[in-house]
């Protein structure tokens, strides 16, 4: 995962941007990472841990009536909590992840390993939202927070290239 930060450093010094994120499955293990080498100032603004679902609402002004309906681990929920940063950040690249880690916990529709990434992407002054779902194998909790913070590593490089 080194090799992903030090490509965003990187690609630091050829464009403009910064980078703030909303994790709840994770736990702040992307934060983790971002901020494991010397530089990452210059492009990581922060991040919100928002594990519980009242943080979610109150941090990142995700509807309740959205977590009642769709789930805390939704499409719906990560597009909000992406939304949600929008109105505390001025990053370029904003991520929202939200999953269940496991070992224990999902449903038939939710199952240990599904994770929902939101990314919005701001180019020419626009911002462009998106959701993506992953299902990870693994049933360690550390290996599904590991593969989920290295997909949205990968992402978020794709997509600092869109900029």
């Amino acid at each position: 995962m080194l090799n992903y930060i030090k490509k965003l450093k990187k690609l630091r010094e050829e464009k403009c941007f910064s980078i703030c994120l909303a994790e709840s499955c994770t736990g702040g293990m992307i934060s983790s990472k971002l901020t494991s080498i010397s530089g990452s100032s210059e492009f990581f603004e922060g991040s919100v841990v928002s594990y519980s679902n009242y943080l979610k609402y109150r941090l990142l002004n995700v509807p309740e009536k959205v977590i009642n309906r769709y789930g805390a681990v939704s499409h719906q929920t990560a597009l909000m909590m992406v939304k949600g940063l929008k109105k505390i950040s001025k990053s370029e690249i904003l991520v929202s992840v939200t999953g269940v880690a496991g070992p224990k916990g999902g449903s038939i529709n939710t199952p240990v390993g599904c994770v929902y990434f939101g990314l919005g992407i701001k180019i020419k002054d626009k911002y462009h939202f998106t959701t993506i779902k992953k299902h990870f194998r693994e049933r360690s909790r550390q290996k599904i927070q590991e593969k989920s913070t290295e997909f949205i590593l990968k992402e978020i490089i794709k997509n600092i290239l869109k900029i």
